[in-house]
């Protein structure tokens, strides 16, 4: 082997570089982070898009700090939902530099959402990009320059890689499988001695399990527990066991253990559309003795969160947070049916104000009684993101919160009424949950009628 006169850890790092080029074994090439569970799709693209809004993250990752060579990690992503479509959409930039290696990768993410029920979703995810690996010898310290193993200058190469992931939730579970660099692709450099040398992209496996525990309902505030186990063929099997507090408005708080590792502390607080978060590795094992402190920054933003929070503050009633103890208060209003009532009363006014056709009576009457608005059924469509069918929708509760209508449209098929599904106007994304459809628009006033009792604001939505 190569006769080298480094500092202990980089000697261990070239060494270990020097082995992957020739191909004699195949280590972890995947960047490794502790706050990966506020970010989930940068180890699954099955995941992107799995926020209500359009995020992106900021996060570096210095390990091993005052270790000349350390790894040094940086990610950059985005990632978007097109609830319409059931689709998300990303973008994951990275670098991942180590001693004399570095890598630096940039991948499209797509996954699609399978809504196989109420409670049970499918979802898949492909990341497409390319991967450009670089061994630079200049930065090494060596005693024979002619060593056949070494490389005359550095040299840089650009290969394609995919990474496929799988995810599953069901209420409060989440499970997740990954297979990062699924082609398996190889890059050729050239030795001093004209010969090759190969180095492999490895396949990668990683699976997750998590389960969401509420704490305080209707503040926000859970704590889920997270496993994380990854293997590449060549290195050992790793696993993480993630413990995080979450309060959504303000923060979290979580521990992690990286087997045969370190234990990483770590911590976030969110204000309006921004968060900051910081995690710290604590040494355990033998491994300790080697290394030196590990850092890690995050720092993200959320699009267009201030508004629709600044909405919900406005309209949102405390009584939306529906569970089985509050069934009893179903009759409470919804979190913007004041101001669509208001609205459509007001286009009722304006109606009669510019002096409706007295050949028109019976449908002003109409129009007053049943509270109807008429609409494209092309800009609406349903909870799988279908396009909705013409007719006439008895209208029950208006939200702007997804959750809260999907808590509402529950509670009233809990209470029989089966036919209650959510209709999402997609352009001003409001949610309706409408009780039941009809062809005819008089079967939709008789319907109607019955629900005034139990919710007297209830108004018709014709599509056409």
């Amino acid at each position: 082997m190569t006769n080298l006169k480094l500092h202990p850890m980089r000697n261990l790092i070239i060494s270990s570089a020097l082995i992957l080029i020739t191909g004699t074994s195949i280590a972890q090439q995947v960047p490794f982070s502790s706050q990966y569970y506020a970010n989930p799709f940068v180890t699954n693209p099955a995941f992107t898009g799995n926020h209500e809004r359009v995020n992106a993250f900021l996060t570096h990752r210095s390990q091993w700090t005052g270790i000349e060579g350390a790894p040094q990690t940086s990610y950059l992503t985005l990632d978007s939902p097109i609830e319409a479509k059931n689709i998300g959409l990303g973008l994951n930039l990275y670098s991942d530099v180590t001693d004399i290696t570095s890598r630096v990768g940039a991948f499209a993410n797509y996954s699609y959402k399978l809504k196989v029920n109420d409670d049970n979703n499918l979802f898949f995810g492909l990341a497409l990009g390319v991967i450009n690996n670089k061994i630079d010898f200049s930065k090494a310290v060596v005693r024979d320059v002619n060593d056949p193993y070494l490389f005359n200058e550095s040299q840089s190469k650009t290969a394609f890689s995919a990474d496929f992931g799988l995810g599953y939730t069901w209420k409060k579970l989440e499970v997740g499988f990954c297979a990062p660099q699924i082609l398996g692709n190889k890059i050729r450099y050239k030795k001093t001695d004209n010969q090759s040398s190969l180095y492999t992209f490895a396949r990668h496996y990683q699976g997750s399990v998590k389960y969401v525990f509420d704490v305080v309902k209707e503040k926000e505030i859970t704590v889920y527990p997270l496993v994380m186990v990854r293997y590449a063929t060549g290195s050992v099997f790793q696993y993480d066991i993630n413990v995080v507090g979450d309060w959504k408005k303000y923060g979290w708080l979580g521990i992690t253990y990286h087997s045969n590792y370190a234990i990483a502390i770590s911590g976030g607080v969110r204000y309006k559309n921004l968060a900051v978060g910081y995690a710290y590795d604590l040494g355990v094992g033998k491994v300790k003795s080697y290394t030196g402190s590990t850092s890690e920054f995050l720092l993200s933003y959320t699009f267009g969160g201030e508004k629709t929070e600044a909405v919900a503050a406005k309209t949102d009633d405390p009584k939306d947070a529906l569970n089985d103890e509050l069934m009893a208060k179903l009759k409470a209003k919804t979190d913007t049916s004041e101001v669509e009532i208001q609205r459509l009363k007001d286009e009722l006014a304006k109606l009669k104000s510019t002096g409706a056709s007295a050949t028109t009576p019976e449908k002003t009457e109409s129009l007053t009684e049943s509270l109807m608005r008429t609409g494209s059924s092309s800009d609406f469509v349903d909870d799988n993101g279908m396009t909705m069918s013409a007719g006439f929708y008895v209208v029950i509760g208006t939200f702007s919160s997804k959750d809260n209508a999907a808590k509402f449209r529950d509670a009233n098929i809990i209470k029989g009424y089966n036919n209650t599904q959510i209709v999402q106007n997609h352009k001003t994304k409001v949610y309706y949950v409408a009780a039941n459809k009809f062809d005819k628009q008089a079967d939709a006033e008789t319907e109607q009628k019955k629900f005034k009792v139990e919710y007297p604001d209830v108004w018709l939505q014709k599509l056409e």
